[in-house]
């Protein structure tokens, strides 16, 4: 089967995590037999990928200047809030520049389907494209995309167009079908098909390895969180909960890894409240050393929020990347955390926005090295019965035929 991806996110260099489950994925297909061809923008930051387990990657350029390729890659909307003001203006190139490359990439190899990832632009682009090569298409919903449609009516027009061409679409999680479904998604075609995670990548991480370059001694308790700094993560709230944590804990240590805007506010937030000096944000955590970021933590907090404008989490990547490396998780009781984590048997769930509740349920954690074992060894089991790549590349293959099936398209090769 030869599949084409079309994303505004992949991975640009081997330590970036932008677009990682469209690369968990597409590696995953393409172990399994199928020739996988992503289309994906061009960005300032690409360098050589050494590793793609037989993925062809084909960047197109949609600007004028090299500085000017800002659409992708999850830098388009500012704090995952609201689209940055000149991003409208790059629409046009990019839509135009995808199309051309998909389009002249099937004339080449001859796609069996289209697989579009975040429902604008990526699914109105992969719709377009499915229509002039006359191939089915499916669309994967992931989050932000979402939000996007919620807001925007002229997305929200692109996003049933692209539904209504679609022979499926997935969401990573049930919350998003569903609001998906408000917007004109036909209940009929969607489904939840979750994000994968390498059971044995993220199950052989050297957490000393990570103290050492952080600078924490290997005895001290670590509490630990990963993603973008953007309001809807939650991380606010998680050094809010510090000094609660510190009463009951006095030796903790909180490390909030990853790179945002929210970077100066946060740090100003721990100054405030007087615990900088056990909250720690080493900014981007290289996506080869997420292993070691999971395996350094003794408990890992989700403590995701709908931020002020509505955006929420979908799932993060993080969620099953942190149960396959044995993580007690402790995570807001929210759209697709809920999903995936049994409250007391596989993780802990707390009401979101509730710093002292997220508190106690860490404190909880920290003092109770057994329970954290346990629930750390059936998140594990969890992840491999669910979310192993295999399994969710397989579901997805079964996806395809569907799709093609119901397009009346020749059998793939």
């Amino acid at each position: 089967m030869n599949i084409c991806m079309i994303t505004s996110s992949y991975p640009r260099h081997e330590g970036d995590g932008a677009g990682s489950y469209v690369r968990g994925l597409a590696e995953a297909l393409a172990i399994g037999g199928a020739a996988v061809y992503v289309v994906a923008p061009y960005d300032p930051r690409l360098s050589e990928m050494m590793d793609t387990h037989g993925v062809s990657v084909q960047r197109f350029k949609y600007a004028p200047t090299r500085g000017l390729h800002v659409a992708g890659h999850g830098t388009a909307l500012e704090l995952d809030m609201r689209l940055r003001w000149f991003v409208p203006f790059l629409v046009p190139g990019f839509v135009v520049a995808a199309i051309v490359s998909a389009v002249a990439l099937h004339r080449r190899v001859g796609f069996d389907v289209i697989h579009a990832h975040w429902a604008v632009p990526g699914g109105a682009i992969g719709a377009i494209v499915a229509h002039i090569i006359e191939r089915p298409l499916v669309i994967t919903l992931h989050g932000s995309d979402v939000y996007v449609v919620e807001h925007s009516k002229v997305c929200a027009v692109a996003a049933r167009a692209a539904f209504r061409k679609a022979g499926r679409v997935t969401a990573v999680c049930d919350d998003l079908r569903r609001r998906a479904e408000r917007i004109g998604l036909d209940p009929e075609r969607s489904l939840v098909v979750p994000c994968g995670v390498d059971l044995v990548r993220f199950g052989r991480g050297n957490g000393l390895r990570m103290r050492e370059r952080l600078g924490l001694n290997a005895q001290v308790p670590v509490l630990g969180a990963l993603g973008r700094l953007v309001h809807k993560k939650g991380f606010a709230d998680l050094i809010v909960a510090m000094p609660m944590i510190l009463a009951a804990v006095p030796d903790a240590h909180c490390v909030i890894g990853g790179s945002g805007d929210l970077g100066p506010a946060l740090a100003q937030l721990a100054g405030d409240l007087g615990v900088a000096h056990r909250v720690l944000l080493p900014g981007h955590i290289d996506w080869r050393e997420v292993p070691d970021f999971l395996a350094m933590v003794d408990v890992m907090a989700i403590p995701s929020v709908v931020d002020p404008s509505g955006n929420v989490d979908g799932l993060p990547n993080v969620v099953p990347e942190a149960m396959a490396a044995g993580c007690p998780i402790v995570a807001s009781d929210l759209a697709g955390l809920r999903d995936v984590i049994d409250d007391c048997n596989t993780g802990r769930l707390v009401p979101p926005g509730r710093p002292q509740l997220l508190a106690e349920a860490i404190v909880g954690l920290l003092r109770d090295p057994g329970l954290r074992h346990r629930l750390g060894q059936a998140a594990r089991q969890n992840a491999a019965a669910r979310y192993d790549w295999a399994l969710i590349a397989g579901c997805m293959q079964e996806i395809y035929y569907t799709a093609i099936r119901l397009a009346g398209s020749r059998q793939p090769r």
